[in-house]
């Protein structure tokens, strides 16, 4: 299955709505939108049809909903409902070895090995120390396996600068101490598009630059971004193009040529690009952007 729309349509189907209520839940007026896309399979989903969907069905993979590649859903939440399987998946979620968790909660390596190979309950008190160690887990997950598994601020999800740094691969020199400096503020939390346990899959990070993709994406912003196939893209999605010559986060539009892309900015400011189809040495598609709060 190769059409977004058919995709769109099984989503849907999966769901047990109807293009009403789907539309409904995704916040569209009507369902004008979605029958369009599902009805024309040349017709690509907006930038905002698509960061709708993935706000409002966070377990929905990403990269089978742009490009049909492996499941529908990620792992669901609410699957591990042994105790000790939701402390792995933390683990797991966040990219950390078992001794930097013994050296985070202040225990015994081997303290921890008898939970996760002797299958020995943890304690209360041990609960404790991975509650206050991760303080943007939901503590009714850990516990009770009440989804969802991160907590909801009210400005949105909190990831500790350490621990996003550690998670996501930095593109370019500077940006880990970027990253830092825009989390470590006292008032600041991140905004975001679609939840921020989906940023953990995440590839890349980037700092925004220039006035070219206004209002879109604001210069200071750090956008977060997933490696996907350079042949498998949807037009009118933002995308971060490399070429041997350019390194630029533009959306991307169809050309009057088949051959050759258009490299579209949000506004003005700067020309669109041209580029020949196998110019692009790697794509990586927007899934979100961090923004500082006061």
């Amino acid at each position: 299955m190769t059409d977004i729309g058919e995709r769109i349509a099984l989503l849907i189907k999966e769901l047990g709505l109807n293009k009403n209520s789907f539309s409904k839940e995704i916040g569209l007026k009507n369902n004008s939108t979605i029958t369009n896309i599902i009805n024309n399979p040349n017709r690509s989903p907006s930038y905002d049809v698509i960061f709708r969907i993935l706000s409002k069905y966070h377990m929905l993979n990403v990269r089978w909903l742009i490009a049909g590649q492996g499941q529908m859903f990620s792992i669901a939440e609410d699957s591990f409902t042994n105790l000790n399987d939701r402390l792995s998946h933390i683990h797991r979620k966040y990219a950390i070895t078992l001794a930097e968790v013994a050296e985070k909660l202040d225990v015994a390596e081997n303290e921890l090995r008898k939970f996760f190979y002797e299958n020995e309950p943890p304690s209360e008190q041990l609960i404790k120390k991975y509650l206050e160690a991760f303080p943007e887990l939901n503590p009714e997950w850990v516990r009770y396996n009440q989804i969802p598994m991160m907590s909801r601020s009210n400005v949105g999800d909190y990831i500790p600068p350490d621990t996003l740094n550690k998670m996501i691969k930095t593109f370019g020199s500077t940006i880990e101490g970027e990253l830092k400096e825009l989390l470590s503020c006292a008032n600041a939390r991140p905004a975001h598009i679609v939840r921020i346990e989906s940023f953990l899959e995440c590839d890349i990070a980037l700092e925004v630059f220039g006035e070219e993709m206004l209002p879109d994406f604001q210069p200071g912003e750090i956008i977060l971004a997933d490696l996907v196939d350079k042949n498998t893209y949807i037009y009118d999605l933002p995308y971060i193009i490399i070429t041997d010559k350019i390194n630029v986060l533009r959306f991307i539009k169809n050309s009057n040529h088949p051959e050759t892309l258009l490299l579209m900015p949000s506004n003005g400011s700067a020309e669109p690009m041209e580029i020949g189809k196998t110019e692009i040495r790697q794509l990586f598609l927007i899934k979100g952007k961090i923004r500082r709060y006061h």
